[in-house]
């Protein structure tokens, strides 16, 4: 990562500020619908960055904001959101049957690729545990009801298309609720 710039400010925090208000300055999302990038792996996020830029990942907004930055600042963006510390988006309510069957469900389902309860990371895979819940239930429910667009393998496709709603709001709940 480059040094500091002004102020004490490195370049990659200075451009993290457009992304502040819906990741949260450090990354760290405290809003319902919008996912925590802090600590995700820097290849991954730089990655995702670049697929949005260039329109082959699907997005409403992130396509048109990752568009005004050049592929090095990308990387400093990914640089500088890896560096920072995750932190569990905070769950209100734990309900032990949808917990139950979210376990069963993930473990059955997604733990091959979703390892450690989500709490797994790589360059190729997020970190899906900890995410705020309605975030992760309306990515569940894109995947499932309109895959296309998605980046995503066809076994998570194949592996949701089976779920009921309220399955997958148990997948979501198991996810979520992991420390």
């Amino acid at each position: 990562m480059a040094g500091p710039v002004s102020a004490g400010f490195t370049e990659g925090e200075i451009l993290s500020g457009a992304c502040g208000g819906c990741h949260g300055h450090t990354g760290v999302s405290r809003a319902a619908s919008m996912p925590s990038i802090a600590g995700f792996d820097r290849r991954y996020l730089a990655r995702v960055m670049r697929e949005f830029s260039t329109g082959t990942r699907y997005s409403t907004i992130m396509g048109r904001v990752m568009k005004g930055y050049t592929p090095q600042q990308i990387n400093l963006l990914a640089s500088y959101y890896a560096e920072q510390s995750w932190e569990d988006f905070p769950v209100e309510h734990r309900d032990p049957a949808l917990f139950v069957t979210g376990q069963r469900l993930h473990q059955a389902l997604c733990e091959e690729c979703h390892e450690q309860g989500g709490r797994y990371q790589d360059r190729d895979m997020p970190r899906v545990a900890g995410q705020a819940p309605d975030y992760l239930l309306m990515q569940l429910f894109a995947r499932r009801d309109r895959p296309e667009g998605m980046q995503q393998p066809a076994r998570m496709r194949r592996a949701l298309e089976g779920l009921s709603d309220d399955e997958l709001h148990a997948v979501a709940h198991y996810i979520v609720s992991q420390d």
